[in-house]
């Protein structure tokens, strides 16, 4: 009998050493989890703060014909001085 007993004791030890190796692993996980959540909106928030600057290729090129229209325009509208 006392064969049973010892193998019942050692087979609660091993089964409380899985479910707290088992809990462990959950908490770790439900952590990393949050932490990811965190990252990702950390990047989220970055990402819509510099959306503006993916149109300053947009901006530069409105700006340079704005300047070659104002050029010609200038070449246009002054008067020679020829005689």
């Amino acid at each position: 009998m006392n064969g049973w007993i010892l193998g019942f004791v050692i087979g609660a030890v091993v089964v409380a050493i899985v479910v707290v190796v088992l809990l462990l692993m959950i908490a770790g996980a439900k952590r990393t989890a949050e932490k990811a959540e965190a990252i990702l909106t950390g990047l989220n928030e970055a990402r819509d703060g510099t959306a503006g600057l993916w149109r300053v290729g947009d901006t530069v090129a409105t700006a340079e014909r704005i300047v070659a229209a104002a050029a010609d325009a200038r070449l246009r509208l002054t008067p020679d001085d020829r005689p």
